[in-house]
């Protein structure tokens, strides 16, 4: 029907002067999320996408897919 939905995701959290973890891609070693002392690269997938700007703008998502499915 050309309806169109736009969701967005914010992760807030502070830059690192040091790399810590070996995991995750880009600045995920530099990033530490707001609430926790590892940086993102410390953290499992899944804890990651639990709060990541993209697992946020996903899930937001996943409900405009569902009524297009309907």
């Amino acid at each position: 029907d050309g309806t169109e939905a736009v969701e967005r995701g914010e992760m807030m959290g502070a830059l690192l002067r040091e790399r810590r973890g070996d995991g995750g891609f880009g600045y995920d070693p530099l990033f530490q999320p707001e609430g926790e002392t590892r940086s993102a690269a410390q953290l499992s997938p899944e804890e990651k996408d639990a709060i990541s700007h993209r697992g946020t703008a996903f899930r937001a998502l996943a409900g405009h897919v569902a009524q297009l499915l309907a």
